[in-house]
């Protein structure tokens, strides 16, 4: 769990800005300018040679539907659990790629939620398992994926996810979880809602099979059995939440600003993982 936790540690280290200077730093779930919230993978673990399919989840309020330019490059983790560095002393070339994409703006011209995908093969298993125990086959070998985003001149934000490339003979992979609903005061929230104008109360409910439990393999070979901790990370464009991340199904409190916003909505995200790269989320209009 510690290794786990590291990664999303090391993640939001990395979603920062070059070039900041401000002595004070707004909370991490207040939304306004050009953010990375997640990466979504459309298989959290996966086998040798397999093709992953990426889906960034992107806020930038005040960008109005700018140009963003976008690069992606990969190679196996060089231990970052254990103290390495989050880079790549050689990028893996197949696995380069750049281009171009605009944030929708969404039905309250918030511009916030899911953007352009991309896709990264990941490597054979001569290539990653090379020089690796049963157990870490088993278990998995970590292939990172490196995503910045920029607008030249203005901003860069960098950030990477892990992929968990295990052995083709464990056939019970991680899945990503899977929020059941959103609730506003206890009330699940099923299509773009008015924005209260009181302190409110949010939650996040996942589907029972979300929380996983799973094997994983010692170096003497012995198997322990553990369960998944679900986390959510918070997100808003207005207004204030109590916590920035919750544990399981709790409640999160907003309060709303003092005045609200003449041009657009507002907008909540909610971004929940497994602990084992595996990403859900779900997106909230107040109109």
């Amino acid at each position: 769990m510690k290794m786990n936790l590291l990664y999303i540690l090391l993640a939001v280290i990395l979603s920062t800005t070059t070039g900041c200077d401000q002595p004070d730093f707004p909370k991490y779930s207040a939304l306004n300018d050009l953010r990375i919230m997640g990466i979504v993978l459309d298989s959290p673990e996966v086998n040798p040679g397999d093709t992953v399919t990426f889906t960034p989840l992107l806020s930038d309020l005040n960008g109005q539907g700018r140009t963003i330019e976008y690069a992606v490059h990969g190679c196996i983790d060089p231990g970052v659990g254990i103290g390495a560095l989050p880079q790549c002393a050689a990028a893996d070339p197949m696995s380069i790629q750049t281009g171009t994409l605009t944030i929708p703006s969404g039905s309250g011209n918030t511009y916030t939620g899911p953007t352009t995908t991309f896709a990264v093969t990941m490597p054979s298993a001569d290539i990653i398992f090379a020089s690796r125990s049963a157990a870490d086959q088993y278990n998995g070998v970590s292939y990172l994926v490196f995503y910045t985003i920029s607008v030249p001149g203005v901003k860069t934000i960098d950030s990477f996810v892990r992929v968990v490339v295990s052995s083709p003979d464990k056939t019970v992979k991680n899945h990503n979880p899977a929020i059941a609903s959103v609730a506003m005061n206890n009330e699940p929230i099923t299509t773009g809602i008015s924005i209260p104008v009181s302190i409110t109360q949010f939650r996040v409910t996942t589907q029972p099979e979300s929380s996983e439990t799973y094997s994983f393999m010692h170096q003497d070979n012995g198997i322990s059995v553990h369960t998944e901790e679900l986390i959510t990370t918070w997100f808003v464009s207005d207004g204030e939440l109590d916590f920035t991340r919750t544990v399981g199904n709790v409640d999160n409190e907003w309060a709303p600003p003092s005045s609200m916003p003449a041009v657009r909505g507002m907008v909540l995200i909610v971004v929940t993982r497994d602990e084992r790269g595996g990403t859900t989320y779900r997106k909230v209009e107040l109109n």
